[in-house]
């Protein structure tokens, strides 16, 4: 939960990658953040595959979690909402880059408003082959067969991961699902939350619920490499798209 005094900031898809430019400008935003901000919600796909190995992980990875780590010891919470570039980060970062982190949603309360946010991956139902993979590719047994692989192996898998992911999984980003949004959003409404938080989609949205839903704001995150675009709730609970 986000503290007292401060902003709540949502982050959405970053997909930093090797040699890219732009960690550094992400390391220098979350740097800026620390003084004005409580909490820190990272809406997953931080990077373009995060798996948490040791051999896997490169200077890009360990950049930023470190640099999380230092605002955390800052006073700013930091959370992580598993995408799906994300494979068993949160037994590795929590405590260190993370506050907590949660592949099924985080509820997070700022200026009386109570705020549903999730990476948003699993909000579309009619993608069924993304959601069968998903469940094989995030099993136990998937993750104790790829740990049983020699380490080189990992990181050629892991290499030949990021290249598939490159190329699958993009219908999201030619036409929004927002049928599916506004059916996911309305049942979390209905649990009593007053707005819905989503990464995932690439593509800033500001929706208010439709009747029969119950009154509500859907806010989609775009992603933050291109558009350097971040969501900011403050104390008093007003909610802004803003520049980074």
């Amino acid at each position: 939960m986000s503290g007292p005094g401060g902003d709540l900031v949502f982050v959405g898809d970053v997909h930093l990658d090797e040699g890219d430019e732009a960690v550094d400008a992400f390391r220098r935003f979350v740097e800026a953040l620390a003084p004005a901000t409580s909490r820190l919600v990272l809406a997953g796909d931080l990077f373009e595959v995060w798996i948490a190995r040791p051999e896997i992980e490169g200077p890009h990875h360990r950049a930023v979690a470190q640099r999380l780590a230092g605002i955390r010891r800052r006073g700013v919470s930091v959370a992580y909402l598993e995408g799906n570039r994300d494979f068993r980060i949160a037994a590795a970062h929590r405590g260190t880059a993370f506050d907590d982190s949660s592949e099924t949603g985080l509820v997070e309360r700022q200026g009386g408003k109570s705020v549903f946010a999730i990476h948003g991956d699993l909000v579309n139902e009619d993608d069924r082959a993304y959601r069968a993979w998903r469940r094989v590719a995030r099993s136990r047994a998937a993750w104790l067969v790829f740990n049983a692989l020699p380490a080189a192996t990992r990181v050629r898998f892991a290499a030949r991961l990021r290249a598939r992911l490159s190329r699958t999984n993009t219908a999201y980003r030619r036409e929004f699902p927002e049928d599916a949004v506004r059916r996911f959003s309305a049942a979390r409404f209905r649990e009593g939350h007053d707005a819905v938080v989503l990464g995932h989609f690439h593509v800033e949205k500001d929706l208010a619920a439709e009747p029969p839903s119950p009154p509500g704001r859907i806010l989609v995150l775009p992603e933050w490499k291109g558009s350097r675009r971040h969501l900011r709730i403050r104390p008093d609970g007003d909610i802004a798209f803003l520049d980074s």
